[in-house]
C-alpha cells in the first residue's frame, strides 16, 4: 500500500468496456513524488490524503463481477490524519 494526495480528476469519454464505471483521479504519491492515476470508488476530493493499493490486489477488488479488469491502482481508504508517535522521555 502507498499513501498520497489527490491532485486532480480525469474524465474519459471513450474507454474500454473492461474499465468499470467510476471516477479516475490523479494522486501524487508521498514517496517517490510520482503522480499516478487511480480508480476511486470512494468519491475522494482534491487535496484529500488517500491510501492506495497497486497491482493485482486492486484488480481483485472487482472479482468475480468482471473477468478482465484493467485497473491496477485503487483507492482503498481516505486518511483522516497523520500522527507521529511520541516517545517517552
Amino acid at each position: 500500500m502507498k499513501t498520497g494526495t489527490v491532485v486532480g480528476r480525469l474524465w474519459a469519454s471513450k474507454r474500454l468496456p473492461e474499465l468499470p464505471a467510476g471516477a479516475l483521479i490523479e494522486v501524487q504519491l508521498d514517496c517517490p513524488k510520482d503522480v499516478i492515476v487511480c480508480f476511486d470508488p470512494l468519491g475522494c476530493g482534491e487535496g484529500e490524503r488517500v491510501l492506495i493499493t497497486i497491482g493485482a490486489p486492486a484488480a481483485w477488488w472487482f472479482a468475480p463481477a468482471l473477468q478482465r479488469v484493467v485497473v491496477d491502482a485503487l483507492i482503498i481508504g481516505s486518511l483522516d490524519e497523520k500522527s507521529t508517535p511520541t516517545l517517552p522521555k
